[in-house]
């Protein structure tokens, strides 16, 4: 029970902020290559909209170089194109778009929950230096969401499929697509065994989340939060 209560005043705590400050890394390696390196310092209030970002990239994969340094100022509410919250957006619909609806019926409900029971049971909690560290190995929980994919286009139009794939490619939001898909690549290789640590404080405020993975292919990522 102590797991479930800790989780609970954790993202209880965190939905309850409008403002939030800190910073973003990824890295990720293929080999002993750097092939990404992202950094982030941002500030932006859920309520408003207002957000503050300092970005600078440097990508190098499959023979494609980029570096990208910026400074902005926006409204998310006001910015339907900017790739990354539309990006965020579109991911989180899913095959919801365009007629794509989910399927699976009770079956489907009950792999689902089956997947959240897992989720919550492999999820540790150990408190240390007044601090609370909620960990998971991600490798089965990315397995597992591929299963369950699969079996939610059992059935679906084909060609609908791939008229959405096609569409995240070229669309809009197609720079957050290759993004997205070259990370997952890295995270849900053979070899990787990822793991998401989140650290929380006293006041159930999570002040940092950390991805770390090894292997041949590595993506270590960090989100440091500041109240």
């Amino acid at each position: 029970m102590k797991k479930i209560k800790v989780l609970y005043d954790v993202f209880k705590t965190m939905k309850e902020k409008e403002v939030f400050k800190g910073n973003i890394k990824l890295e990720a390696t293929k080999g002993d290559v750097k092939v990404l390196s992202f950094f982030n310092k941002f500030e932006t209030n859920t309520k408003s909209g207002e957000t503050k970002a300092n970005i600078n990239i440097d990508l190098d994969g499959e023979g494609k170089k980029l570096k990208h340094e910026s400074n902005s100022e926006f409204n998310i509410k006001d910015c339907p194109h900017h790739g990354f919250h539309r990006g965020m957006h579109m991911n989180m619909h899913g095959m919801n778009m365009r007629g794509m609806r989910g399927h699976g019926g009770i079956k489907g409900g009950l792999s689902k929950a089956a997947f959240i029971l897992n989720l919550l049971n492999n999820v540790q909690v150990e408190d240390k230096d007044e601090r609370v560290i909620i960990s998971l190995e991600l490798k089965e929980v990315f397995k597992e969401i591929k299963d369950m994919h699969k079996e939610c286009h059992k059935g679906m139009d084909e060609e609908k499929i791939k008229e959405h794939i096609r569409q995240m490619k070229e669309g809009n939001d197609s720079g957050f697509h290759k993004h997205h898909e070259f990370i997952k690549e890295l995270l849900c290789s053979e070899d990787s065994e990822p793991v998401l640590k989140i650290y929380a404080n006293k006041n159930n405020e999570v002040e940092k989340v950390e991805i770390s993975s090894a292997g041949e292919n590595t993506v270590n990522g960090s989100l440091d939060l500041v109240w």
